[in-house]
């Protein structure tokens, strides 16, 4: 889950998302609930008691299979004094919610 941080109380989780920034802002509030947080750019912060999450977009890309063009972001996650145990459950809604349906 984690990548490699020069905070040793932060840990880092990266996903390769088929979603435009329009698309994640447009989620973002029903993943948090009702939570407060703060947008700056393309950065999101979330202050909790039990830690801080910072979530980071890169800039929009574009993946091209055949004919098929997709929207690209890349999501870091960084989780700061949070337990095992809350970073576990906000990836898992995370994942949640930003899943995308097909077949």
């Amino acid at each position: 889950m984690g990548g490699e941080s020069a905070d040793p109380k932060e840990v880092r989780a990266t996903k390769d998302m088929a979603l435009s920034h329009a698309d994640f802002f447009r989620i973002l509030p029903a993943l948090l609930d009702g939570e407060s947080y703060e947008i700056d750019g393309n950065n999101v912060r979330i202050a909790r008691e039990s830690g801080q999450i910072e979530i980071r977009l890169s800039p929009e890309s574009h993946r091209q299979m055949a004919a098929l063009r997709l929207p690209r972001t890349q999501v870091e996650l960084r989780f700061r004094d949070c337990s095992a145990q809350a970073m576990e459950t906000f990836l898992a809604n995370f994942d949640l919610r930003y899943r995308r349906g097909g077949g």
